[in-house]
């Protein structure tokens, strides 16, 4: 018997020396959590609200000064605006938080943070029920609003939009794949990505899909190459749309990293960050990069890990930390010891992930 393995993609070479794309950075300065949120502003990352150990609703705020590398204080939530489960967004140079889950009720209220003056404005709440884990993105200095859980743990397809500077809040026709929450959203070359998150029945969705303003119209991609998944992390940087993180149907919570290839309309496996899998922390980009912040990880013990990733960064390590396999594995996430005429998966210890094809002759 004769065994053909294709592989698709590789991940190290057999030199000395492997580039790393990982960076660890100062950790964040408050109480371990997940479920936060935050913004970008002048290339300072601001992150705050979020789930204690304690599993009491957060309302602090930190920003991380990129020019000095390091983490300070800023204005908190007033006291009653503690949250889980926001969404947060940036426009006009301004930082905002919308909605969430304080523990009773599901939000519908909108914050906007003043750099300037690090003072919290109340603005004009959403015309509709609270709701959490809503995913959004930015198009054109508009937000763009999908999907969350509302009273009774029901989830909508409802679609906002918010402009601040002129029509305000507006309804628009609602998302045409179904419902969800806590999906993941980005913007990234004039169009809208939303992709996972979990639908009315609570099953976990891997489905891919890219909004185009111009036509006012959903299209969908190719669909995530694995299972479905709900707390992770859609970004986009100069060269594409990546993928990250998150927990899926099996209770795996991920640290792989993958990228939308435009040209060959596919995912296509990267190394993801070296350290145990996560989900539920806040992803944040600028300056081609992506950091991410806080979150639980697979032992469900909550973080104030910071890591950013950056194609640019290059970092280097020697052959002696190259990879460890860690296991082969079907399209549904079993382990399998060996298999012939399928494709499989092979995971390695620092989360990246190799899709092979084994063949039987």
């Amino acid at each position: 018997m004769k065994k053909i393995q294709s592989y698709l993609l590789m991940f190290w070479c057999s030199t000395c020396v492997i580039a790393q794309d990982w960076q660890m950075l100062p950790s964040f300065p408050g109480v371990e959590r997940d479920d936060a949120t935050g913004f970008v502003i002048d290339g300072d990352l601001y992150v705050g609200t979020g789930l204690s150990p304690w599993w009491s609703a957060l309302a602090d705020f930190y920003r991380y000064q990129s020019a000095t590398n390091q983490w300070v204080n800023t204005a908190p939530l007033p006291s009653g605006a503690e949250r889980q489960y926001a969404s947060g967004f940036t426009l006009n140079a301004s930082g905002y938080i919308f909605g969430g889950y304080n523990g009773t009720e599901y939000l519908n209220d909108l914050w906007r943070y003043d750099p300037s003056a690090d003072v919290w404005f109340l603005e004009d709440s959403l015309p509709s029920f609270g709701r959490s884990g809503s995913a959004s993105f930015v198009l054109n200095n508009r937000l763009y609003l999908m999907g969350g859980k509302h009273l009774g743990g029901a989830a909508t397809d409802e679609v906002w939009t918010f402009d601040p500077l002129n029509s305000g809040w507006n309804q628009e026709a609602a998302f045409p794949f179904g419902s969800f929450w806590r999906a993941s959203a980005c913007s990234y070359n004039g169009k809208g990505y939303v992709l996972f998150g979990r639908d009315e029945h609570n099953q976990f969705q891997h489905g891919f899909y890219a909004f185009d303003p111009t036509s006012n119209q959903w299209d969908s991609l190719p669909a995530f190459p694995s299972l479905g998944r709900s707390h992770a992390a859609l970004f986009a940087l100069n060269d594409g749309v990546y993928a990250s993180f998150g927990i899926d149907s099996l209770g795996n919570s991920h640290n792989d990293l993958w990228k939308f290839d435009e040209p060959s309309n596919a995912w296509i496996a990267l190394p993801g960050v070296p350290s145990v899998g996560r989900r539920g922390g806040v992803c944040l980009t600028s300056q081609d990069a992506m950091d991410y912040v806080t979150g639980i990880d697979e032992a469900n013990q909550r973080l104030t890990e910071h890591w950013r990733y950056s194609p640019s960064l290059g970092l280097d390590f020697p052959e002696s930390m190259a990879p460890m396999l860690l296991g082969r594995f079907d399209i549904f996430g079993n382990q399998v010891q060996s298999t012939h005429n399928q494709v499989i998966f092979e995971r390695f210890s620092d989360g990246s992930v190799r899709k092979v094809w084994l063949v039987s002759e």
